[in-house]
């Protein structure tokens, strides 16, 4: 009896380790892209060494940094093109048809975070967190203040 619940502990303990040892594994790795990617980010944002990688499968890479004191979470293909950026920006800085269309649809909503999107195809949108009470929406909208998405966050 003694010797099975020996073998039973060395069999868990081995387990343990290799579990903590894929871990360790996966944690280093998190933070590595591929040197194209980099290369594209580094010609797109020069000097910026601080740069938080996540893999978006299956669209590729988001790299989320500090740049000019403002938050961006910019996206590349895992060919290593650029796709789009999202700049976290001050409420007033959103344009004022996108002000009013937002106070007309959600008069009663504040807005809580706001963004401007630039991607790819060379066209700018605005993305705003909206809250009342406990509700939270997400909207985008074109930049002369088109409704293009209402999301449920």
């Amino acid at each position: 009896m003694k010797t099975t619940l020996q073998n039973q502990y060395r069999f868990i303990g081995k387990g343990l380790i290799l579990i903590i040892s894929l871990l360790v594994c996966v944690k280093s790795f998190a933070g590595i892209v591929p040197d194209k990617v980099q290369a594209a980010f580094d010609k797109r944002f020069p000097g910026v060494l601080e740069i938080n990688w996540e893999r978006q499968h299956p669209n590729g890479y988001q790299a989320e940094f500090m740049f000019d004191g403002k938050t961006i979470k910019s996206q590349f293909s895992f060919e290593g093109i650029w796709m789009e950026t999202l700049t976290e920006i001050a409420t007033l800085e959103l344009p004022l048809s996108v002000l009013e269309t937002l106070t007309c649809f959600y008069p009663d909503w504040k807005i809580v975070l706001a963004g401007k999107v630039e991607n790819s195809k060379q066209e700018i949108h605005y993305k705003a967190a909206i809250q009342m009470e406990l509700k939270l929406q997400e909207i985008i909208l074109k930049e002369e203040g088109t409704l293009l998405i209402v999301g449920i966050e």
